[in-house]
This record gives C-alpha cells, structure tokens and sequence, in this order.
C-alpha cells in the first residue's frame, strides 16, 4: 500500500511539472498533530496548499481555512480549490478535467 501511495505521488509531481499552471492538483503534505495551519481557499497563493496572504489584494473576499492537525502524518490537500471535504482532497478536481475545466478559481 505504501508502494501505491510513493507511485501516486509521484505520479501527481512529474503531472504537474509537465502540464500547463491552470490544472490543479492535490498536494501531499506532512502536517504535525497540534500544529496550526492555513489553507489557500482563493488559489492565489504561491506557498499552495497553504496561505501567504496573496487573497488580501487578490481575493479580498476569501479567506484561508484555519485548522489544527490531530494527528501527524501525510494528507493530501485540495489543489483545485472546489472540494466539498476543505482542506482535504475529495477527487473533485476530476470531475473538472472531464467537463474540461482544470482552472483554479
């Protein structure tokens, strides 16, 4: 299982260095149990998954997803901004590449 887990994530990296910025991808990241985080909802943000602030002039709008890890361990993250399940990935991103529509927001 692990194996599979290595080969997706891989997969995901060589994806999104080949493929043009508008298609956006889950991010897998390791987050720490107790530790506090921000996730980007507007997409603007060039730390993604995470916020830098970038949505205050770009997306005045939005604002980040607050949430604090229960326990440690790698997740991955919306990349395409239109999850149902935010901050994690729930596949929707899939459903836009078929209906052509990989842009972020």
């Amino acid at each position: 299982m692990a194996a599979v887990r290595r080969g997706a994530a891989a997969l995901v990296a060589r994806l999104r260095a080949a493929l043009p910025s508008r298609f956006a991808f889950p991010y897998r990241v390791e987050l720490k149990a107790g530790k506090k985080y921000a996730w980007c909802s507007c997409g603007h943000s060039r730390a993604q998954p995470f916020c830098d602030g970038a949505h205050r002039t770009l997306a005045p709008d939005r604002a980040p997803l607050r949430f604090t890890a229960e326990a440690d361990g790698k997740v991955w993250l919306c990349g395409c901004k239109r999850t149902r399940t935010p901050p994690r990935c729930d596949g929707s991103h899939l459903r836009l590449w078929v209906a052509g529509r990989g842009d972020r927001r």
